[in-house]
């Protein structure tokens, strides 16, 4: 049955329909048009800032000669690192040194898929932002190891739009020179790790104080999660953020397939074996001064504080240990016997079970003691109380006292009175409550309950030691100051000091070259000189003992010192053969062309006088006195150890 037709459905006309189409077409035409404008300018604005910031960018290619900054270390005799000099604490370990888990823990943190970008990953930029989104804090980032060595080694750390994409162009740059194995190893000796630690060398020695190639699972992932926040993330700094981001990086690890789950989570349980950062203390100071002074003027110094030199002294550090203690212990004795300089400072005591600790350390101007304390070791403290036989004192880190024998020489100081024959009765005549003393710990918890002391005060009177291997020349131990912290002046190579009685050994020797011998004898009687004096006034000189002996052989007269007899023996011999015969010793200082010059008027250096003394017990043979025994220059480029 047909369908009717609906009396009011009426046909469009033909023109319609081609004007639809027609303005469709447009609408087509307009919408690529609009794109490929767009994407014009997108390029050309991308060529035009490619263009721009290229202009001023360094050449990559440089880093082909590139020779990182490295630690220069300066070695004991038995090859004891004694210390560093370095702008980066940078040990340079080649890529074949590293582990495979420490190389992989840190493609894992930081740029997963290295192997496959060119410089810049954007699906990494992707994945970093949604994972940062899920923690709701950064613990990924965008960069790629290549930006990021980019960035380290030509561009500053300013977070700017005109940085990243100068960082981009340079990433691209650098994967279009190099091989992917050169710049893995360029960033992994690169980086800072915190605490002064560039590069993966110089991290595993701060914090596990071991050789990379010897660090295992999970120190290196604790060491590669450390590139993005060292600040934040050091063991030293928070050992629960270090571990967090410790456990992220084993994650990632597993996550990529580098190691299994069980590693991963038996990483997890390893504890924090942390060597500790050092405080600073140096074996050798003066020494080491000294060292460094030479290498400075020899090498210059970029060479010394970047050029990774290896330097082999001749210092013994047991011989060095003994020398600081005994010049110490001998400083304060010499000081003791003068007497005691009385209190760094005094606080009024109301309650001494409450001390303001701040408000001592501000009066004296010192640190507080944080770190635990053994025998020996000195602290400053209050008296909070005196009796008869002894004082009590607090310290920051608990209470001691000092018994009447411990502080027997702090009489008033005299220099003209022996304290060692002139001791105080009672503690009350040094100390009373609220002084602030310095103390030195001699027990700790000695049976009675508290720590015992003993007073103490820094020495005013200064020295200096120097410890020489007469057959070699090699300085063994050498200290130039009771405490190089206050002074750095180097009283046994710097300091001049007239000579003295330590002069007369030369001049006897030289008297026996010249065909004398200790049977020879020489009248000790009175003498006058009129010509050694400016004003007229005759020089008559003495022995010590204000006494003349009369007859007296060489061998006496050196023995006893007589001042007299060596005169005489000087004046026979002459000035200036004496002078040479110094001379050959290896005093180089000034000599005086007089007679005074008998009794050591001339000053000369602790290390000189030492060395002269050296000849004799080495048969006469002399020794230059050595400080080092060899010097290695670092000489290969970086690049040189990849195949």
């Amino acid at each position: 049955m047909k369908k009717k037709k609906d009396k009011y459905t009426f046909k469009l006309p033909k023109s319609y329909y081609l004007n639809k189409r027609r303005k469709k077409r447009n609408g087509l035409r307009f919408i690529f048009a609009f794109f490929f404008i767009v994407l014009f300018l997108f390029l050309g604005s991308g060529l035009f800032a490619y263009y721009f910031l290229s202009k001023d960018l360094p050449d990559v290619r440089q880093l082909k000669t590139y020779t990182p900054s490295l630690i220069t270390k300066i070695y004991s005799d038995n090859d004891e690192v004694i210390k560093e000099f370095f702008i980066e604490k940078r040990i340079l370990a080649p890529l074949e040194r590293i582990p495979s888990f420490l190389k992989q823990a840190t493609l894992a943190v930081e740029d997963a898929r290295f192997y496959q970008h060119i410089g810049i990953d954007i699906y990494g930029i992707l994945r970093a932002l949604i994972s940062n989104i899920k923690a709701r804090e950064v613990v990924e980032g965008g960069s790629t190891i290549t930006q990021q060595l980019a960035r380290s080694m030509f561009l500053t750390p300013k977070k700017t739009l005109k940085r990243k994409l100068k960082e981009a162009i340079l990433a691209y740059r650098l994967e279009r020179y190099f091989s992917k194995q050169e710049i893995l190893e360029l960033y992994l000796n690169q980086i800072y790790f915190g605490h002064g630690a560039y590069g993966v060398g110089a991290a595993a020695r701060t914090y596990f104080g071991k050789d990379v190639e010897d660090i295992n699972l999970a120190e290196a992932a604790l060491i590669a999660g450390l590139a993005r926040a060292p600040n934040v993330y050091s063991p030293y700094v928070s050992l629960k953020k270090a571990r967090a981001r410790r456990e992220h990086a084993l994650k990632r690890m597993a996550a990529e397939g580098f190691i299994t789950v069980r590693s991963a989570k038996e990483a997890l349980k390893a504890p924090f074996e942390l060597i500790g950062l050092s405080r600073g203390d140096e074996e050798a100071p003066y020494f080491v001064e000294h060292i460094r002074r030479y290498l400075e003027k020899m090498y210059g110094s970029r060479r010394l504080y970047r050029g990774g030199l290896k330097v082999y002294t001749t210092l013994n550090l047991d011989f060095q240990k003994e020398a600081q203690k005994v010049l110490r212990k001998g400083l304060e004795n010499v000081d003791k016997r003068i007497g005691y300089r009385g209190p760094l400072g005094h606080i009024n005591l109301k309650d001494v079970s409450q001390i303001d600790w701040d408000r001592v350390y501000n009066l004296i101007a010192k640190e507080k003691h944080e770190l635990p304390l053994g025998i020996g070791d000195r602290v400053k403290g209050v008296v909070v109380g005196v009796d008869r036989d002894r004082a009590f004192v607090d310290f920051q880190s608990g209470r001691g006292v000092i018994f009447l024998t411990d502080m027997l020489w702090a009489r008033r100081p005299d220099p003209e009175v022996d304290a060692l024959n002139h001791k105080i009765k009672s503690p009350e005549e040094a100390l009373k409550t609220g002084d602030i003393i310095e103390v030195k710990i001699k027990k700790i918890d000695a049976g009675i309950g508290e720590t015992v002391l003993s007073l103490e005060q820094d020495p005013l009177v200064q020295g200096a030691l120097v410890c020489i291997d007469p057959q070699t020349g090699y300085i063994k131990a050498m200290v130039g100051g009771y405490d190089y912290t206050k002074s750095q002046f180097n009283r046994a190579t710097q300091a001049l000091r007239q000579a003295g009685s330590a002069f007369k050994p030369i001049i006897y020797s030289a008297a026996f070259e010249k065909g004398y011998t200790t049977a020879n004898v020489i009248i000790d009687s009175p003498i006058i000189f009129d010509e050694e004096k400016e004003n007229d006034e005759k020089w008559k000189p003495s022995n010590f003992e204000e006494k003349f002996y009369g007859p007296t052989t060489l061998h006496t007269a050196l023995v006893h010192s007589r001042n007299v007899v060596t005169i005489k023996l000087f004046k026979k011999i002459g000035v200036n053969s004496i002078i040479s015969y110094a001379r050959r010793l290896g005093i180089r200082s000034p000599l005086n062309h007089d007679l005074s010059l008998a009794l050591g008027s001339s000053s000369v250096s602790i290390l000189e006088l030492t060395s002269a003394y050296g000849v004799f017990a080495n048969h006469g043979i002399r020794a230059e006195p050595i400080f080092i025994r060899m010097v290695k220059v670092w000489s290969q480029v970086f690049l040189d150890n990849i195949n």
